[in-house]
């Protein structure tokens, strides 16, 4: 659950996670919630050729993003472009504005958008389409909106693409409840049998219907549940071996191992400000 004082099961009865959020030196924002993340903001640097689990949606907010395969192959520019998991590829849109999104395959959206545009290359999203259903997301974030909004809007932009149906505004309790076990008790071992019987289910029944309403697998959704945790913790301050040990990450090695896999990035490698002013994104 989020540790910000804010109401998360209000937040999961409408269908969403509870958010994580945080201020990136020189780049903007960055708001987790289970099983995805929104990165936001100015791009500076260019990201070397590296794979990731998660599939990306990158969309250039005010001009083309550069996406390539190889570090000898030629840039190519897009209004939107989607990352299959384990796609190898480098990124640029030096000072450009850009929406990336990374969130689980394993979802039903993230199924969806895999079948619609996944091949062996880099997928072109049409730039009437990027720009269509990326506009409420600029325009939030250009206005200041919350985390819950830039969430929302992040996740509407999915649906948008993947032609699936908005989430639902009703949570069964009895998940909210399980959901609120696995929040308390990350910095331990979580077994299928023991969330299933804090929710007063069968194994069986318990995991048909944590997917039927967070829209993730059990297993996954505790990966990215952690990993969302020691991300937090450690751009906050606390050392990245905490952090670790906090999510019940073995140490920090099998931590950066994990968010390398999981979002290809080292995280030791980031600059954060807590402080640092939002970018805002002209309109």
């Amino acid at each position: 659950m989020s540790r910000r004082g804010r109401s998360s099961l209000a937040r999961i009865a409408r269908g969403r996670y509870s958010y994580i959020a945080m201020k990136v030196s020189g780049i903007g924002r960055v708001i987790f919630w289970g099983g995805g993340s929104l990165w936001i903001g100015q791009a500076i640097a260019p990201a070397q050729l590296h794979r990731h689990h998660a599939i990306q949606v990158c969309i250039g907010f005010d001009g083309p993003i550069q996406f390539r395969g190889r570090t000898d192959a030629p840039w190519i520019s897009y209004g939107g472009a989607l990352i299959a998991p384990d796609l190898a590829h480098e990124f640029r849109a030096p000072g450009r504005q850009v929406g990336n999104i990374l969130f689980a395959p394993e979802t039903p959206i993230g199924q969806a958008l895999l079948e619609r545009y996944s091949n062996d290359s880099i997928a072109r999203i049409p730039d009437g389409l990027a720009a269509d259903v990326s506009a409420g997301l600029k325009t939030a974030w250009a206005a200041g909106a919350g985390d819950d909004d830039l969430a929302s809007h992040a996740q509407a932009l999915l649906n948008r693409l993947a032609g699936t149906a908005s989430a639902r505004h009703r949570a069964d309790p009895r998940i909210l409840k399980s959901i609120d076990r696995i929040s308390h008790h990350l910095d331990g071992p979580l077994r299928l049998a023991d969330v299933a019987a804090v929710a007063g289910l069968s194994e069986g029944r318990f995991r048909h219907l944590f997917v039927a309403e967070t829209g993730i697998a059990f297993r996954p959704y505790i990966l990215w549940t952690r990993l969302n945790r020691a991300l937090e913790l450690g751009f906050g301050g606390t050392t990245w071996t905490e952090a670790a040990h906090a999510a019940n990450f073995s140490d920090q090695a099998h931590l950066i191992r994990t968010c390398r896999r999981m979002l290809g990035l080292v995280p030791t490698s980031l600059r954060i400000d807590i402080t640092a002013a939002e970018q805002k994104i002209p309109v």
